[in-house]
């Protein structure tokens, strides 16, 4: 996978981990979440990059497209559309005991590791580290009554300058019922000792 585009898929799914996260319990309702993101670069090298992946997916025949988004989804998980502006559309759905276990959760993957910082005034900060690429970055996420806005900064090296990459994510409750997608399967980060 070309290099920059796993950049941009590392940048939007650590968005949507995050600002789905389920730690928000005083904001957060259960049910189906629809979040909206879309990455830029600091690097013209990848920001042309990306220009060139969005003009050749809106070439790309309605069926073919179909195909490489039913790629990217696993079934029953959360479901990740590519929309004509170059921004991704995630719908995720989270349960009631996922918001009640409140702070303890947490992402740690094996490559990145994720860490969230304290909920003051329906705003959620977060951190983040990976490995490969060997990336870090932070944001935050502002909750407001069904809707949330977050935006996340990641800086790398993998292309061998270094690149920061801001993701603008807004994200809405759309009821309660899920229907075909499964909840987010994120567990609780081990206690320190």
């Amino acid at each position: 996978m070309n290099q920059r585009f796993r950049l941009t898929s590392l940048a939007l799914v650590s968005a949507a981990a995050l600002a789905m996260s389920p730690a928000f319990a005083q904001t957060m309702k259960p049910g189906l979440w629809e979040s909206v993101s879309k990455t830029t670069s600091s690097d013209p090298a990848t920001t042309k990059a990306m220009a060139d992946s969005q003009k050749a997916m809106a070439k790309l025949p309605a069926a073919q497209r179909k195909e490489m988004e039913k790629a990217m989804n696993q079934p029953g998980g959360p479901a990740m559309t590519m929309n004509d502006d170059g921004s991704f559309t995630v719908k995720a759905c989270v349960t009631q005991k996922q918001i009640d276990a409140g702070a303890n959760i947490g992402v740690d993957d094996g490559n990145c590791k994720y860490k969230q910082g304290a909920n003051v005034g329906g705003t959620q900060t977060y951190s983040f580290a990976c490995a490969t690429p060997p990336s870090s970055g932070e944001g935050k996420t502002v909750y407001q009554g069904n809707e949330y806005t977050s935006t996340m900064k990641m800086s790398t090296m993998a292309s061998g300058k270094k690149d920061v990459m801001t993701t603008e994510t807004k994200g809405k409750w759309l009821g309660a019922d899920c229907g075909s997608i499964k909840p987010l399967d994120i567990k609780p980060t081990p206690a320190k000792k």
